[in-house]
């Protein structure tokens, strides 16, 4: 068993390998963020302050992959550190999105150029769209908390009065949640009928779940705080928190801890057959290859 994974429910054995090994990929940037794999073969993750996307793929150096990719103003006044890109996640035809704090959108990336998607709502750009996921049926769902602008506060004036998480459907743009003041991390379940939604700020410690489809509130599925939020085959949530990786089945209960050397951001599968877990904590980039079981 790997020395830094805490085993508190025996069952996850059943999930994952506890023999694991962790890969330093890269320990140079700023604020590593927003990871999603891509079926060439390599990962792309947001490099926030530095507003940029970054491509890694294991044995290989990371190399720009688009510059400008979150903030493409000149007025950063009103703006905190990070005005870069955060969240992305690619549709099933391809194309990349990108949720872009500076310029308070959410862009599509393809063919080599970057859209401006949805660009805000009463006439004021989003406040910063943190993380997004989209729905095998085009949906896609994403957070939008304050953390781009200056204090990490909401600027009524400039932007929007609330934060919230979206879903956007068949052109109609819907406020489903905004249960939290700082929402952050957003992921589906594997048959894509749940969201999962997540604070990791500790006055709001819950997850919550969502009907995909009608976007009402189902359930609070566990006391927690986090970060990024992903699912596994299994309907498993990891949890990226202070503490490190938390895995939870799906009753919300604690199946293990893997401790990490600096706090984890976010984290994607990915690999050839979708086992590997590649996570973004701060200034490294982790890999931990093979880490689901078939």
């Amino acid at each position: 068993m790997h020395p830094q994974l805490t085993i508190y429910n025996q069952s996850v054995r059943s999930f994952i390998h506890i023999d694991f090994g962790i890969e330093k990929l890269d320990a140079t940037c700023a604020f590593a963020e927003g990871p999603v794999w891509n079926a060439e073969g390599f990962y792309l993750f947001s490099d926030i302050p530095r507003n940029a996307i970054f491509k890694i793929a294991p044995g290989y150096p990371k190399e720009v992959y688009l510059e400008h990719s979150g903030f493409t103003g000149s007025n950063k006044s009103f703006l905190s550190e990070q005005i870069g890109s955060n969240g992305l996640a690619y549709d099933s035809g391809g194309a990349l999105f990108i949720c872009q704090h500076g310029d308070g959108a959410v862009a599509k990336y393809a063919d080599g150029t970057v859209q401006p998607l949805l660009t805000g709502i009463n006439n004021k750009p989003f406040n910063s769209p943190n993380d997004l996921v989209v729905h095998n049926d085009g949906t896609f769902y994403f957070s939008d908390p304050p953390y781009g602008l200056k204090e990490a506060k909401l600027n009524p004036e400039l932007r929007q009065e609330k934060a919230a998480y979206y879903a956007w459907r068949d052109g109609e743009l819907t406020a489903f949640s905004s249960a939290y003041s700082h929402p952050n991390g957003i992921c589906l379940s594997p048959d894509q009928k749940s969201v999962f939604t997540c604070s990791n700020k500790p006055f709001e410690r819950f997850i919550l779940e969502f009907d995909a489809q009608t976007l009402e509130q189902k359930r609070i599925v566990a006391e927690e705080n986090s970060d990024g939020i992903k699912c596994d085959p299994w309907g498993n949530l990891y949890l990226c928190t202070k503490e490190g990786i938390l895995i939870l089945n799906k009753e919300g209960e604690r199946l293990a801890r893997m401790e990490l050397d600096t706090v984890p951001a976010n984290c994607c599968w990915g690999g050839k057959d979708g086992n590997d877990l590649f996570i973004t904590a701060r200034e490294n980039l982790f890999l931990i290859p093979g880490l689901l079981k078939a």
